[in-house]
């Protein structure tokens, strides 16, 4: 029954919110290397990625709004589905304003209040989203990567000097935040496009707080995104590029400074490693090979001098990309000043 914390094998739940036409469900049905991607379509939005490019290629879709046929069709996705697989809920706002409706609806009859609803009808449609959250994280637990859209709203409380605004949030109830790793904003200007985590922290290592990141599938599964043609532009890398190899989006004084050193004549090109390290030993052999210079040595104890307090010796990938982020960033610092 019990397992090693090491043993777990889950998957996620992140949460895609922004204005209409930012690219939210385009964004969760990119294409994948490998698995099936089961749409939960609450809206009828889900036609309108038929022959859209980087479209992932298995795709399974049921339209649904009511409670039941929700549950019912997550029960589906945990026996036709694998691990691995990825599950879109597009989007939990329809499935929260129909539930309020609903009890609108059944004060209206009782009360005669149209707009208000009391405390137990309150109550209900907090029991209902509770258990659209219990059947989503049981996917998660299950080894499914969950992805929920959500429409964005301006929240507001009353204090003494009149409604306060408190920021940014999904228009569901407050229970959301709390079961998601990530909460993340998508925003669309032109052609760019970009994801930024609010709310909370994130719990996966290679996304901070505030921190903008390009609007692309690599940005939150670098495992699961498909790998560029050869030949294709690659865009701004995501974090995990620290310690990767991979091209990152600098500015071009940036790019100086970060430049790998010339070659001897005749001697053979170097080749970066590609893709995130492959464990620990790894990533602390590719972080001294790109910072030891920064740092000033290739020991932990040059580390800690180079930032300035005593962090602990990273034992995992995550916590070695995360070191490798602050280093990159307190260079930048101090080549700006």
């Amino acid at each position: 029954m019990f397992q090693r914390l090491d043993e777990l094998q889950t998957g996620s739940l992140y949460i895609l919110t922004g204005q209409a036409g930012a690219g939210k469900s385009h964004l969760a049905a990119s294409a994948r290397r490998s698995g099936t991607l089961w749409v939960l379509d609450t809206e009828g939005a889900a036609q309108n990625l038929h022959g859209k490019p980087g479209i992932h290629r298995r795709i399974q879709v049921v339209q649904t709004i009511s409670l039941r046929s929700l549950m019912q069709a997550m029960e589906e996705v945990k026996r036709q589905g694998k691990p691995g697989d990825t599950v879109l809920l597009d989007s939990i706002s329809k499935i929260f304003q129909a539930m309020r409706a609903y009890a609108q609806q059944r004060a209206g009859n009782e009360t005669d209040r149209k707009t208000n609803i009391g405390y137990d009808e309150h109550a209900s449609v907090n029991r209902n989203m509770q258990t659209v959250y219990t059947g989503l994280t049981e996917l998660k637990q299950a080894g499914f990567h969950v992805i929920v859209i959500g429409h964005l709203a301006r929240k507001y409380r009353a204090g003494e000097a009149g409604l306060q605004d408190e920021g940014l949030r999904v228009l569901a109830d407050e229970m959301i935040a709390y079961e998601a790793d990530a909460v993340l904003l998508v925003e669309r200007e032109g052609e760019e496009r970009t994801i930024t985590p609010i709310v909370k922290p994130p719990r996966p290592a290679h996304l901070k707080l505030h921190r903008h990141y390009p609007a692309q599938l690599a940005t939150l599964y670098p495992e699961l995104a498909e790998k560029p043609e050869r030949g294709e532009k690659r865009a701004k890398a995501p974090p995990t590029a620290a310690l990767s190899g991979e091209a990152e989006h600098v500015a071009p004084d940036e790019a100086a400074e970060e430049a790998p050193p010339a070659q001897p004549p005749g001697a053979a090109p170097a080749t970066a490693p590609s893709g995130p390290p492959r464990d620990a030993a790894e990533a602390e052999q590719r972080f001294f090979a790109r910072y030891g210079d920064v740092v000033g040595g290739k020991s932990w104890q040059a580390v800690q001098r180079y930032l300035g307090h005593l962090l602990p010796r990273p034992t995992s990938v995550e916590e070695w990309i995360a070191v490798a982020e602050q280093v990159r960033d307190r260079a930048r610092h101090v080549a700006a000043a």
